[in-house]
């Protein structure tokens, strides 16, 4: 299911105040962060979790997230005990952003409590929009390795940038492009056609026009 442009599977279980994820049964859960931990960081810089073996009360952090626009930490959803911890995630915290319900799982957990605050995304789909509305969680296509913000900057200038910074950086690379121009739309259009690489999705919020685009292997 999509909730204001936010991926939620509806296969989960999610602790709408903790930011969670939960995917598993008769005990045994993979956690991860979901769309409202995810997208406020501005991209997880770092990621810590606690050791295995230890055991966390339900409320109690299991680690935390930090990104260049936010701190926060991931709770128990349940009295449990870590059997697992994600290492490559822990080396590589962006996995969290990029592929939050694949490799950029968090914790595996043993409930140890009957108590817990997780629900189905039938029951707190609603909860989940408040919280995404609360939050002003905006979320696109894909995670950006970098943000662009050219307000009141003309389109010419703004695609000259656009171009320096995809010349000196890896295919793949995701850029997310925040313009005021009103013909920024056309150009990125233009832009796309012109220089084979793949604009993933173009959305207006009022006055401003969000881009996300991405370098392509054959780029020159």
């Amino acid at each position: 299911m999509r909730i204001l442009d936010c991926e939620y599977p509806d296969e989960l279980l999610y602790d709408v105040e903790g930011g969670i994820w939960a995917r598993g049964s008769d005990g045994t859960f993979v956690i991860g962060v979901a769309p409202t931990l995810g997208w406020t960081s501005g991209g997880f810089t770092s990621l810590k979790l606690k050791v295995v073996g230890t055991r966390v009360a339900k409320g109690k952090t299991l680690g935390s997230v930090e990104g260049p626009r936010h701190f926060d930490v991931v709770r128990a959803p349940f009295d449990c005990q870590i059997v697992e911890r994600n290492t490559v995630v822990l080396d590589s915290p962006r996995l969290a952003n990029k592929s939050p319900y694949e490799e950029g799982w968090l914790v595996k957990l043993t409930q140890i409590g009957q108590e817990s605050s997780l629900t189905t995304l039938t029951e707190c789909a609603a909860s989940i929009r408040a919280k995404l509305v609360e939050l002003r969680v905006h979320c696109f296509a894909a995670f950006p390795d970098v943000e662009m913000y050219e307000i009141g900057v003309e389109c010419a200038a703004v695609l000259s940038r656009l171009n320096e910074l995809m010349l000196g950086s890896p295919p793949e690379t995701t850029v997310h492009l925040v313009s005021d121009d009103p013909g920024a739309a056309i150009e990125m259009e233009r832009w796309q056609v012109q220089t084979g690489n793949l604009l993933l999705e173009s959305k207006r919020d009022g006055t401003l026009f969000h881009f996300v685009v991405r370098k392509s292997g054959g780029t020159k």
